[in-house]
């Protein structure tokens, strides 16, 4: 795939750039794209290797047996094995790894509020002065999409377009800037902003990253797209012109595609055209294609910046085909779900990559027959051979060996054992042969297509042999021999595929199924006497707190006091439990100590409860929630003084992750104090945001330093009503082209174009003040601010014309 740089942001540049693009997604695929893209914290950070210390191997080792578990559905060992790397090793930047893992199975399992808070500690990653690249970039970037994610499934809107925005604006030709603009779009829709949402949505898959190792590459069998960009496409467009691109294969296949302009974006154009494996018919608006073959893409440029006519603009990518591999049935047309014990096993193998020759090719993959081997297993044969070892040079302990695998105490490992082990051959299965796997055609088109190939589909069968306990395996016949539970791996190496020609392994696996397994095994955990007592007091503080809860929204002070105390009891041994207990215990009971505080409504307990637990746990999130919600009642009360002490109380704290919503209800409070004050003078003079410099400030405090949060639009739109009330109309109208620069999506847009009309009406500038008038009209027909604009529309325009015609001298 060919393409350029991207220009900067707001800038025009003459000329063309010409990217065909390989697939571009559809909306269905990036709305499970959470699920479906890759989880960084398994991957390795490459290029570090050397660097790395003990500690950092360490970590490494826990966060991929926590990532296993998590993938088995141990998620309460997974999770909690996370949290152990990020204590153990707080230095380490694996550490950023747990976080990304933990943020994304949180967000996964539907708990947004603490997915969010592991993926905030990821924009620790930025530096100014050294940008982050590879690995590390596509880590952050991540980590962004799902904290836009988590924020637009929990529907806070307002809070997902910064997040979101910051993905497009300053990172546009990545695949996650394809990913934030659906969900920008959705954002729009559900909050019906239609023409935003056509916008966004419309954005959807025009973006790649020109440094991505298959920008040259193109999926056999996929929609090819061609993404064109020059200045003179609308001005052709207005004139009758076809804007065309013509296309052909080294395979002798030509067609010419038209393009059509791209929503949201004037000098932008696609163009798109189905691929089909098959032999080349020029003119069918089909581009067939093989694996291997060249696409040469060309654009007539008609008027170049120096002035030449009909210049080629020529872009060339590589057919290629991404290899899969499947289960099936004897038809090779449907997945097998299970296999059998002296049945066969059908494999399917799918990639056109190895279709390279008139007859009917071969290809070859793996196959293993694997069981699970605990550790507790390995542990007692261990043992056994050290006690009958004549003079062993050290004891072996369960310790040690529990080390020697890179696991804790309280984990019980399970590993892989090969049991038998089949190279099978596949071959080429004619073109008639059924359908994939998958429900979707083989590739060839029946009788138009060539009778001896077959398209790049592979089949082929193994035999499974039943397992006898004490039987000698051998590895070098044709029967891959396994037992009950055990599972079969077949494994296939694509040296070509859309990301590169780097080596992929492709596997499948299936579970084998035969008589029931009527073995019993038990384990237990064995718990201190302690963190028994923690958990119990946990659970029987909690039920507390909620019935404190209900009694207080009755109104039942007393009942609600009782509770609570009774809620107390339990979580203060907890804390002063000088046994040891795992550290989160502990935590929580810290923080149901204040929430207990709160329901009673003794806040200045609760405010020494998290001073006493952010000494304790500086790196936890529940501090300033915890401020933050005692805060609100402040403000909400009317007692704005404390809580604005308050609100700066969370500024000071060195991670919190609300600084920007504490800054911004700083300003809030500080406007509230001075429109009561202005109330209670003599004659109440009318209330105008002018009087309320002090407030003014803290609004601009926000804006500037937390420009990517969702309280920096706001922030502004304060100090765009600021310059009103004062009638500096220029310094209105910079803030006002701001707001809608910086934040596109915000929700109060609708005000600001109708302010913005009545500020260009007051430069005298009418052309400007109608341009924001239908703007507001066409763009939010449903707003309250449209129908004002409506009503103003005419005498703009009456008085616009007025002034053109003494203008004019009419």
């Amino acid at each position: 795939m060919a393409t350029t740089k991207p220009t900067p942001r707001h800038t025009i540049t003459p000329g063309l750039s010409i990217v065909p693009c390989a697939l571009l997604l559809s909306l269905a695929c990036l709305g499970a794209a959470l699920m479906a893209s890759p989880t960084h914290a398994a991957r390795e950070v490459k290029g570090d290797r050397a660097e790395l210390s003990e500690s950092d191997f360490a970590a490494r080792r826990l966060l991929q047996r926590a990532n296993d578990l998590l993938l088995a559905g141990e998620n309460e060992r997974g999770v909690k094995m996370l949290q152990t790397v990020i204590e153990q090793h707080p230095d380490s930047p694996v550490r950023y790894e747990a976080y990304l893992a933990l943020g994304k199975h949180m967000v996964e399992t539907n708990n947004f509020p603490q997915g969010v808070i592991y993926l905030a500690r990821l924009r620790e990653m930025e530096d100014p002065e050294k940008p982050l690249t590879g690995e590390q970039l596509d880590m952050f970037l991540e980590a962004l999409y799902l904290t836009g994610v988590a924020h637009f499934q929990s529907k806070q809107y307002a809070a997902a377009f910064p997040i979101l925005r910051k993905i497009t604006s300053d990172y546009a030709n990545t695949t996650w800037a394809n990913q934030a603009y659906f969900y920008v779009g959705m954002c729009h829709f559900a909050q019906g902003n239609w023409n935003k949402a056509i916008e966004s949505l419309g954005l959807v898959g025009t973006f790649i990253d020109p440094d991505a190792p298959g920008v040259s590459y193109v999926e056999a069998g996929r929609r090819f797209y061609i993404k064109i960009e020059d200045g003179d496409l609308p001005v052709l467009q207005q004139l009758g012109r076809d804007i065309t691109v013509k296309l052909e294969t080294s395979a002798g296949d030509k067609e010419t595609v038209t393009a059509i302009p791209l929503s949201g974006k004037g000098t932008l154009y696609i163009a798109s055209i189905p691929t089909q494996i098959d032999r080349p018919t020029p003119g069918d608006n089909v581009l067939q294609v093989r694996g291997g073959d060249k696409i040469t893409v060309t654009y007539l440029d008609d008027n170049t910046l120096d002035g030449q006519k009909d210049v080629p603009r020529i872009a060339e990518v590589v057919v290629v085909s991404t290899g899969s591999v499947s289960f099936t049935l004897s038809t090779f047309d449907a997945r097998a779900t299970a296999a059998f014990i002296d049945q066969p096993l059908h494999v399917l193998l799918q990639d056109a990559d190895l279709d390279v020759s008139p007859k009917l090719d071969t290809a070859t993959v793996q196959l293993v027959s694997r069981y699970r081997e605990t550790l507790d297993d390995e542990l007692a044969d261990a043992l056994a051979t050290s006690q009958s070892a004549a003079a062993p040079t050290a004891p072996i302990t369960e310790q040690s060996l529990a080390e020697s695998f890179g696991v804790g105490e309280d984990t019980r490992a399970e590993r892989w054992r090969i049991r038998d082990q089949v190279t099978l051959t596949l071959t080429e299965l004619p073109p008639d042969h059924g359908t994939d796997a998958a429900g979707q055609g083989g590739g060839a088109s029946g009788a138009a297509a060539d009778s001896s190939r077959g398209g790049g589909r592979f089949g082929g069968s193994v035999r499974i042999g039943g397992f006898t306990q004490g039987q000698v395996i051998d590895r070098n016949d044709d029967i891959l021999t396994a037992d009950t539970n055990d599972q079969v791996l077949v494994t296939y190496i694509d040296e070509l595929h859309i990301g590169g020609s780097t080596p992929r392994e492709v596997t499948a696996q299936i579970s084998v199924v035969g008589k029931l397994d009527t073995s019993v095994r038990a384990s237990q955990n064995i718990v201190t006497d302690a963190v028994l007592r923690a958990r119990k007091g946990l659970v029987e503080a909690t039920a507390y707190l909620e019935l404190a809860r209900i009694f207080k929204s009755m109104g039942l002070s007393q009942g609600a006091t009782e509770k609570a105390d009774a809620g107390l009891d339990r979580v203060n041994p907890i804390i002063t439990e000088r046994s040891p207990i795992p550290s989160e215990l502990r935590e929580e009971a810290l923080r149901l100590k204040w929430e207990l505080y709160i329901a009673q409504g003794k806040y200045d307990e609760a405010i020494e409860t998290c001073q006493t637990f952010n000494q304790l746990f500086p790196d936890s999130p529940f501090v300033d929630q915890a401020l933050m919600g005692i805060a609100h009642i402040r403000k909400e009360s009317g007692e704005y003084a404390k809580a604005i002490e308050i609100y700066r109380r969370v500024l000071d704290l060195e991670n919190s992750q609300v600084k920007a919503e504490a800054q911004f209800n700083i300003a809030v409070s500080m406007e509230e104090q001075t429109r009561i004050a202005i109330s209670q003078r003599p004659n109440a003079p009318e209330y105008s945001i002018k009087d309320a410099e002090a407030a003014v400030q803290a609004y601009k405090l926000c804006a500037e330093r937390y420009p990517d949060s969702a309280y920096a639009g706001a922030s502004l739109a304060k100090l765009v009503d600021y310059h009103l009330a004062t009638r500096d109309f220029v310094h209105a109208d910079d803030l006002l082209r701001q707001v809608f620069t910086d934040h596109p999506d915000a929700g109060f847009l609708d005000e600001m174009l109708l302010k913005w009309t009545l500020v260009a009406y007051a430069m005298g500038d009418f052309q400007k003040a109608m341009d924001k008038c239908n703007e507001l009209i066409f763009s939010y027909p449903g707003s309250a601010h449209a129908a004002r604009a409506k009503e103003l529309l005419p005498r703009i325009e009456a008085i616009a014309a007025r002034s053109c015609g003494q203008s004019t001298g009419e």
